[in-house]
């Protein structure tokens, strides 16, 4: 039925309980899964000087990347606890729900799975949540985990 799923992480509550799920069943399947994190690094602002302003510095490629292995390495780490082997991770920079679909093209999956929230809460507040999106965008089953 499923023979390649994608799991979308970013270390939350929520996204660990999706992983729990999609490692079940990726052993009962025997299928392929795939990682893909848009980590958000915690950046301090910077403080221009003299007038006090508070500028948010954009993150640099080096830090999105080492944010990413955290993330993914967290990830690798637990399913290795749950028996399971990942195939292969994806780290990308920006539009979350942009790459989360752009991966799962690009792997031929046939499932995504993700938790129903995650890191990005006051985005979603304004925007939506990134699960909401994908899931009226995909053009595949996602299985979104409470």
């Amino acid at each position: 039925m499923f023979k390649t799923i994608l799991l979308a992480y970013d270390g939350s509550e929520h996204a660990d309980r999706a992983l729990t799920a999609a490692a079940e069943l990726t052993r009962a399947l025997g299928a392929d899964l795939h990682v893909v994190s848009t980590p958000e690094p915690d950046m301090p602002p910077v403080v221009l000087a003299p007038y006090g302003a508070i500028v948010d510095a954009p993150p640099t490629d080096a830090q999105i990347a080492e944010a990413g292995a955290k993330v993914t390495g967290q990830a690798r780490a637990a399913l290795r606890k749950e028996g399971v082997d990942l195939t292969d991770s994806h780290i990308l920079r920006g539009d979350a729900i942009a790459n989360i679909l752009s991966i799962a093209d690009a792997c031929d999956a046939d499932l995504i799975v993700m938790g129903r929230r995650g890191l990005g809460t006051l985005r979603a507040l304004a925007l939506g949540s990134v699960s909401q999106s994908v899931t009226h965008q995909a053009r595949l089953p996602v299985l979104t985990v409470a």
